[in-house]
């Protein structure tokens, strides 16, 4: 059977997040990595017809004055991960990437990506329509090009702040209206653009970012009618993970938690965005959120604290502190300090999810995507935050199709 072609489209192309993805699927697909961290690599989807990662084709918009080359030797002596042995041998898949990453557009910024687009090759467009008609034009030409069966879209770029959603937003006909503004309004941001832009040009979408994207009610909609699987928000990497694995361990012993202190450090482009208040809310409530519904005690003190750290590059830094309570009042805590590479925690994870999303379309199935609940902060449309008990909603899913191919080879 032909190897379908699958097509990746990276908002924020040079970003760290897309860079290492782009990389390490190619390094993986030659073998020279291994692909520690790929979970569809497992055998736990031995049956499953997934996309091989030498399928992919890797292109996207940067809004920044650089390419996937200085990004990665920058990555290189940052991070010390890519070193300039591999990057030599993959020159060629290198300039293969570059020449498929566009200029990006920039919607209602927050001051750091207005600086960061000032000195790059950001595309000035005054209408919501104008940018949604040049991402599709870019798309479009991507998947004739290199004759790809589907093009899937992953927002990677910088955290956007929170804000009142237009009232347009909870419906599609209002949302369409709303594009032909001659002027982007606030609460119009390019996350949002991008989403409608894919999902109505009939690419899969994907929020790895706290940002809004497809899972506003419009977009919900357009995804139904278009038939097209997507998914958010906000990939599950460091911290949060930890915590949604040992948080239902209080739960599960009825000890009471008092207090959670999360306190982060990260010193990479994300934490330059983040230092601006207002991005740095959108990433602080995601990360929350997903305790406070795990612990389910209105009573418990909680907090997440984000630092810029410059030094620190590309590793983060957590340390939490969990003040419990329990039997016959007794008082007690625990600490932990996650230390981890931001980008090499991502990148097996959007691989993971592209893959899943392909097979979801595939089958033919449209809408939210439960079963990949443990990827995200704040899975759409799953309430469970147990990572355990994501974890499950994956295993049941890959079960079934296991079993439906099974049975389909035996007809």
């Amino acid at each position: 059977m032909t190897q379908p072609k699958i097509g990746v489209w990276f908002v924020g192309a040079c970003g760290a997040v897309a860079t290492l993805t782009s990389v390490g699927a190619r390094a993986v697909a030659r073998g020279l990595k291994r692909p520690t961290g790929l979970l569809t690599q497992t055998k736990l989807f031995d049956g499953l017809e997934l996309a091989a990662l030498d399928s992919l084709v890797f292109g996207g918009h940067e809004i920044r004055d650089t390419d996937l080359h200085c990004s990665a030797r920058e990555f290189g002596e940052r991070a010390g991960i890519l070193d300039s042995a591999l990057l030599t041998v993959l020159h060629q898949d290198l300039l293969a990437i570059d020449r498929e990453i566009r200029p990006g557009y920039v919607v209602n910024p927050t001051p750091a990506v207005r600086a960061l687009a000032e000195e790059g090759r950001a595309i000035a467009v005054a209408s919501p329509q104008g940018v949604v008609e040049g991402v599709q034009r870019d798309l479009a030409s991507f998947r004739e090009r290199h004759s790809l069966d589907t093009v899937i879209v992953v927002n990677v770029s910088s955290t956007e702040p929170p804000g009142n959603l237009p009232i347009e937003f909870a419906d599609l006909n209002a949302f369409r209206a709303l594009l032909k503004s001659p002027t982007t309004r606030d609460g119009l941001t390019a996350g949002v653009l991008y989403a409608y832009a894919a999902l109505d040009a009939g690419c899969p979408f994907i929020n790895f970012t706290p940002s809004p994207g497809s899972t506003i009610p419009a977009l919900m909609q357009l995804a139904a009618e278009r038939g097209l699987p997507h998914m958010g928000s906000d990939g599950k990497t460091g911290e949060t993970l930890v915590k949604t694995a040992l948080a239902p361990m209080f739960s599960g012993r009825a000890l009471r938690v008092l207090s959670w202190e999360g306190y982060n450090m990260l010193g990479n482009r994300d934490g330059f965005v983040l230092k601006d208040p207002s991005a740095r809310e959108s990433k602080t409530r995601s990360k929350d959120n997903a305790l406070r519904q795990i612990l389910g005690d209105d009573e418990t003190h909680s907090r997440v604290t984000i630092d810029y750290v410059p030094s620190l590059d590309d590793w983060k830094v957590a340390w939490d502190y969990i003040h419990f309570e329990g039997f016959m009042g007794a008082r007690m805590a625990m600490q932990f300090t996650w230390q981890g590479n931001d980008s090499a925690l991502a990148a097996p994870l959007v691989l993971d999810l592209v893959r899943l999303t392909a097979f979801a379309q595939s089958q033919g199935e449209a809408g939210l995507m439960p079963w990949t609940a443990g990827y995200f902060k704040s899975p759409a449309g799953v309430e469970e935050q147990s990572f355990v008990r994501q974890f499950q909603l994956l295993e049941a899913y890959v079960a079934k199709h296991r079993e439906a191919a099974r049975a389909r080879k035996h007809r």
